[in-house]
């Protein structure tokens, strides 16, 4: 029996017989633009996974940071609030004063004085940095035995040598 050239055994797809060229470009567009939309429709259901997965993920992002500002302590609050603003401070108070001195603000009798006062805020302002630093990294070696591994402390090395 002879087998037509449209004829496949193993298509799915209905076959048309048209004998309208008109007819058969319409469906050719209308299978192109139906194959168009199930792309599109993959696309979309693909990126709203995507989308879904990154949302869990910046929620869990955003539980566990909440979780570790519930367990720190009102005393690494206030060394982390401290040790971020402290050189901002010294900036801003060192910066004021060149830009004084500059514009001729301070007088000239007055400048002797006024690098004095802000000496001492600024000495202040860093050994208050300095024994944060100094506190996190004891308080970072006693979590670990006493920071050397072998369980004797660090004054009785000094005081052997």
């Amino acid at each position: 029996m002879p087998q037509h050239e449209d004829y496949d055994d193993n298509s799915n797809k209905p076959t048309y017989i048209v004998k309208d060229e008109r007819a058969a470009l319409r469906i050719k567009r209308e299978d192109a633009k139906a194959s168009r939309e199930k792309y599109k429709a993959v696309v979309a259901r693909e990126r709203e996974e995507k989308n879904a997965e990154r949302a869990l993920k910046e929620q869990e992002i955003r539980l566990e940071l909440a979780k570790l500002r519930i367990n720190q302590s009102a005393s690494e609050k206030a060394r982390t609030n401290i040790a971020l603003t402290t050189p901002a401070l010294l900036v801003l108070l060192i910066g004021g004063f060149i830009v004084m001195l500059g514009s001729g603000a301070i007088q000239d009798e007055h400048v002797s004085v006024a690098s004095a006062l802000l000496t001492l805020v600024a000495g202040s302002l860093m050994q208050n940095l300095r024994s944060i630093v100094s506190e996190g990294a004891a308080e970072a070696s006693d979590a670990n035995g006493n920071g050397n591994g072998n369980g004797e402390s660090h004054s009785k090395e000094k005081s052997k040598k």
